[in-house]
């Protein structure tokens, strides 16, 4: 398969601050080509290979010229940038899945993406309104690009006399490229995880109509770096199962525990006066926080007329 597409988009930002109505406008066009191929090695294995170019536009609250204070931290306030530039792509993937049986599927795919016009928060240099933070805006901060493997399984396990259970895992690492606003140095894209892995099983007993099932989910360390600030974050793992009953044809009860592990999120901040102070991590505060929540229960049926 082969295609082109063309969009053009026309955005009209009025800024109604201070009795003014100050108006931004910006027109851009992309020429968005694809080209995909599934070739077909044997008669359970395929390799699927990808090209092609992508665009993101940037949200309303990344072009609106309102101040959000607090926003998105409770130090820092947001304001956004009507000059904003979308960010765009080109990107390039190459997998291989094989059969298993009659339902089962493995497979892996690397890919690789060439960034334009990266958009991520940067500060202004202003004092929040809080006090102790920054008033952030998202800006385009220039090229970069980005690279991964992901790895992934969904199977029944038929071959142990288990047809009615299915198993599934996805793995995904990930790295990236751009260089540091702040430090001109070359770095990770801020708040990209190491890797995200997911695994789990359902089960379905056929007579009684009754599902269950488990799965387990981890996130790697992301790292945020802005002018005057630095952020280290880590995430504990997540547990959820559920069981769901069916009675009759129309009417399910689905009963779900999340967050068993009582997950904790850990930020690690490092905050500093002067550009110069952060050069050399002459840091002015250092901060340690830490979430954690317990278990969600939730109970829902539903019912089909």
């Amino acid at each position: 398969e082969a295609g082109l597409r063309y969009e053009t988009t026309t955005a009209e930002v009025t800024d109604r601050g201070d009795g003014a109505h100050d108006v931004s406008e910006r027109d851009y066009q992309f020429l968005l080509p694809s080209a995909h191929i599934l070739y077909n090695v044997s008669e359970d294995g395929r390799i699927r290979a990808s090209v092609a170019r992508t665009v993101r536009r940037p949200n309303f609250d990344q072009i609106s010229p309102a101040l959000l204070e607090e926003e998105p931290t409770e130090d820092n306030d947001l304001v956004g940038n009507p000059n904003l530039k979308p960010e765009s792509a080109w990107g390039v993937d190459l997998g291989f899945e094989q059969r298993l049986g009659r339902r089962g599927v493995p497979g892996m795919n690397v890919f690789y993406r060439d960034v334009q016009d990266r958009i991520e928060l940067t500060s202004t240099g202003v004092v929040s309104s809080e006090g102790s933070g920054f008033v952030l805006t998202p800006s385009n901060i220039g090229a970069g690009k980005v690279w991964g493997v992901e790895v992934d399984l969904s199977t029944p396990l038929t071959f142990a006399g288990l047809e009615n259970t299915g198993v599934f895992m996805n793995y995904s690492w990930l790295d990236s490229e751009v260089r540091d606003p702040v430090t001109g140095a070359k770095r990770r894209f801020n708040d990209q995880a190491e890797f995200v892995f997911n695994v789990g099983f359902i089960h379905d007993v056929v007579s009684s109509g009754t599902s269950f099932g488990s799965s387990y989910r981890l996130q790697g360390d992301q790292f945020n770096r802005i002018i005057g600030e630095s952020v280290a974050t880590s995430y504990g793992a997540d547990l959820e199962v559920f069981i769901e009953q069916r009675f009759g044809d129309r009417f399910v009860v689905r009963v779900t525990g999340s967050n068993l592990l009582n997950a904790k999120k850990d930020e690690t901040f490092f905050k500093y006066d002067t550009l110069g102070d952060q050069l050399s991590n002459d840091f002015d505060e250092f901060e340690l926080e830490s979430e954690q929540a317990g278990p969600v229960f939730q109970l829902v049926g539903r019912y089909a007329f």
